[in-house]
């Protein structure tokens, strides 16, 4: 990004809290949390976090809100039960997987990064330079389109790709594959003249979020 500064000074914004050489983990904990996630590779747990309720999420931190999502969807697909989460026990009597995951496997698995895109010919709607603007729209289900680039306009700085858009995959499970498109909004367009003149957020934006300006 261009240009981005702690605006925590500006009238609205609070500080954002950055700490200088912050480690990535600050607890024990959420280093196992995250390996556990990668080992079982249950996909994004984006759907199940943005289900957990206000009151809860915000008072959580950031893995206590990965562990409250990934326990929901191991249960709900049957690695675990209810009982054994809550107990912090495995029940005598369950099923193990096999084979088991061996330290000579922990390289692949922390190196595997899942590619998206789709290797398919569609037109575009919009080309590089081009003035769009972010959708005014307010859906129910999940959507990975910033609230705050609604109704706001930027300039299509070059195409991703295309990808299939996350919020029919969550919603209906079939995919909707369209371009992606990385899209620059100025600072003073998105939070107003206080915002330093030179400041930019490039953020990538799928078809169905951007309308032509």
């Amino acid at each position: 990004m261009n240009g981005i500064h702690d605006m925590g000074g500006m009238q609205g914004l609070g500080e954002i809290g950055y700490r200088e050489n912050e480690p990535g983990f600050n607890e024990p904990w959420e280093v196992r949390l995250f390996a556990m996630v990668r080992a079982l590779r249950t996909g994004s747990l984006r759907t199940g976090i943005e289900r957990i309720p206000a009151s809860d999420y915000l008072r959580m931190s950031y893995y206590e809100r990965w562990y409250t999502a990934f326990t929901a969807r191991i249960i709900d697909r049957g690695f675990i039960t209810r009982a054994e989460a809550d107990s912090g026990r495995a029940d005598p009597d369950s099923a193990k997987a096999t084979p088991a995951l061996t330290p000579d496997m922990v390289n692949e698995y922390l190196s595997f990064t899942p590619r998206d895109e789709r290797d398919i010919e569609l037109a575009l709607r919009f080309r590089v330079g081009e003035r769009v603007t972010g959708r005014n729209m307010n859906p129910t289900t999940h959507t990975r389109m910033p609230r705050y680039t609604r109704g706001k306009t930027g300039v299509v700085e070059r195409g991703r790709g295309v990808f299939n858009l996350p919020d029919s995959e969550q919603s209906s499970g079939e995919p909707k594959p369209q371009h992606v498109y990385l899209v620059r909004f100025t600072g003073q367009e998105l939070w107003g003249e206080e915002a330093p003149a030179n400041d930019s957020v490039y953020i990538d934006m799928w078809e169905d979020y951007l309308e032509p300006a």
